[in-house]
């Protein structure tokens, strides 16, 4: 089933959540709504009488028409809340508004309150009244509406879902359009060429499907109506938007324009419902804690949805750590990557869905062969990057609004490596090893502490263990681990150890002199570093001729000598050569410094 489908069904399964918020205050709209801002607060009694009135900005969802959730000029009036040119002003725009009013205010007892009062028009008077400052363009200004009655519980009306129920009864009823098969659902229907806009609220006017222009589909002749080319029935569109909007509000993982969603797509049995639990969210090295359900219809819609497959998604590209709490279930998950080209028009670039099982064994997979050992607040964790610091290692740190665009194609990249287990691209992999062979070219070198946070990503330290997990994922074959490997032969492997012991050798002899890590200046391993990867055997002479004096304050430096004795021994005779290194060098570079540290912490033990 296409994606499309893949959300209708999604909005079967949690329609009894449709209109309720959540903890945090998102909600899934219900069908023939959409979200607005509204700025005024109107009070009214059961008869229409006006109350009081208030300025207090709030985003809710409100009834719409087909044409006014897609409106960009004329008389097309919102059937309930709506702008005070409506309202007051404008009197073609009012006598819209009032005529839709009163086609339904029959439906429900509060929608016939607000038209009592729509009809005294009064209301500029009682906003004045009410110490509310209007000017010229208040007519923009969008009025909500609550109506108080004796022992009712609900008297906002964006709250009171039986005024959402009357909306729909009477769209549903009043609905004459011409009905064509469905190509989402199978069954004959009323269709639409207006579909809804705001999936995504940081481009909300741009639309995943639109078709409202007749002349794209009679070129050539090859589609005599709109339908021909693209049947969707208005219930369909407008369940599998309000599903997509809900999911990116909630579970999505936005860069810019750019919006990454998960969800389930197979049907709901009550015994595959282990995630109200937040154990199974827990994910990486921060605890990752979903809100928990406040009632019986929340922990249902949550379990339907099985939201835990977007926090975790999330995870992932966050890069927190391992995968491996995930829990595995006999169903199936769609990813889905959007982004809009323009204002107004959104695209697909990624989908995929398929069985729970793969999609958890390849998170793993990518959490177990791109991790590396990085220093946070003076200690050492295994964790693969996030997301955003492999970007920042391959094309530089975030500088300006075009890094945006950068930024949402790299992402989508890493979701075939992630997700469809697809190998880093050669050309990543160069140029992060090119950047992070020069270290002098980082703001800071090393992890420090400021007066009020530990500082560690942005420095050199942190791109190097960055730039190791991606080359130990691009040479994954070659089963690289997380500890020094003294047997490993390969000679870029080989001279990165040696430049990490003449880098020690220098940090020794300087701290035995006395050097604070405030007066710590590189040491010439680093200072030749890029030289060394392009240059090692002319690079290593030099930087071993200047190591003479500290040698010397070491005494001689016996156990360092014995360990580049050691590592010279594997080189093959026809290793030892100034050919250029491969990435492999960071590896044998950043082992060799741990394993130092890790000897110095058993020592001081």
């Amino acid at each position: 089933m296409s994606w499309f489908g893949n959300l209708v069904n999604a909005y079967d399964r949690v329609s009894d959540r449709a209109g309720v918020a959540d903890t945090d205050g998102h909600v899934l709209l219900p069908l023939y709504h959409m979200m607005a801002n509204t700025d005024i607060c109107i009070t009214l009694n059961e008869n229409g009488e006006f109350l009081r009135a208030e300025e207090s900005p709030l985003s809710i969802p409100i009834p719409c028409t087909e044409s006014s959730s897609t409106r960009t000029g004329g008389a097309v009036p919102h059937p309930l809340h709506e702008q005070l040119v409506y309202l007051a002003i404008d009197v073609e725009k009012r006598n819209s508004y009032i005529s839709l009013l009163q086609s339904w205010r029959g439906n429900h007892p509060k929608v016939k309150a607000v038209y009592e009062y729509i009809q005294a028009n009064t209301v500029f008077d009682d906003l004045k009244s009410s110490n509310i400052v209007l000017d010229d363009k208040s007519g923009k200004f969008l009025a909500r509406f609550r109506v108080e009655i004796i022992n009712d519980k609900y008297p906002n009306l964006w709250e009171d879902l039986s005024v959402s129920r009357a909306w729909q009864e009477h769209v549903v009823s009043a609905n004459i359009s011409e009905e064509t098969l469905c190509y989402i659902q199978g069954t004959a229907a009323p269709y639409t060429v207006k579909h809804p806009k705001g999936t995504n609220m940081n481009t909300y006017g741009a639309k995943l499907v639109s078709c409202n222009d007749e002349t794209n589909y009679t070129y050539k002749g090859r589609f005599k109506k709109p339908e021909h080319a693209n049947a969707i029935s208005v219930e369909a569109s407008q369940k599998a938007h309000a599903m997509l909007k809900y999911l990116v509000a909630k579970h999505g993982h936005k860069c810019d324009t750019q919006a990454i969603v998960a969800w389930a797509i197979d049907d709901v049995t009550p015994q595959l419902n282990p995630f109200s639990s937040t154990d199974s969210l827990m994910f990486g090295i921060d605890s990752y804690i979903t809100e928990q359900p406040e009632n019986d219809t929340e922990i249902e819609a949550a379990g339907n949805l099985y939201t835990d497959y977007s926090a975790n998604l999330r995870q992932a590209l966050l890069g927190k750590g391992s995968a491996k709490n995930l829990e595995k279930n006999d169903r199936r998950v769609a990813v889905m990557a959007m982004d809009a080209a323009t204002t107004g028009r959104m695209g697909i670039t990624f989908y995929q869905d398929m069985d729970e099982n793969d999609y958890i064994t390849r998170i793993i997979r990518w959490h177990e062969t791109c991790s590396w050992r990085f220093r946070y607040k003076g200690w050492y964790t295994d964790a693969a990057p996030s997301a955003n610091r492999i970007i920042a290692v391959v094309f530089g740190e975030p500088k300006g609004k075009n890094y945006y665009k950068i930024q949402k194609q790299a992402r989508e990249q890493l979701l075939y490596n992630i997700v469809c287990g697809q190998p880093l691209d050669r050309s990543w992999i160069s140029a992060a090893v090119t950047r992070v062979s020069q270290p002098l070219a980082y703001d800071s070198l090393y992890s420090y502490q400021s007066k009020e946070r530990w500082i560690t990503r942005g420095t050199w330290e942190h791109a190097l263990g960055v730039t190791c997990a991606i080359v130990r994922k691009h040479y994954q074959k070659e089963g690289f681990t997380l500890a020094l490997d003294k047997t490993n032969a390969d000679r870029s492997y080989l001279f990165g150890r040696l430049l990490a012991i003449a880098d020690k050798i220098e940090s020794h002899a300087r701290y035995q002199q006395g050097a604070s890590d405030t007066e710590k200046r590189p040491t010439n391993a680093i200072r030749y570093m890029s030289a060394f990867s392009t240059k090692p055997l002319r690079t290593w002479k030099l930087i071993f001729n200047q190591l003479n004096p500290y040698i010397q304050r070491l005494n001689g430096a016996g156990w360092y000598q014995q360990q580049i004795d050691e590592v010279m021994s594997l080189f093959t005779p026809d290793g030892f050569n100034d050919a250029q290194l491969d990435g492999k060098y960071l590896l044998g570079y950043s082992l060799q410094r741990l394993s130092f540290k890790k000897d110095n912490q058993e020592d001081e033990k």
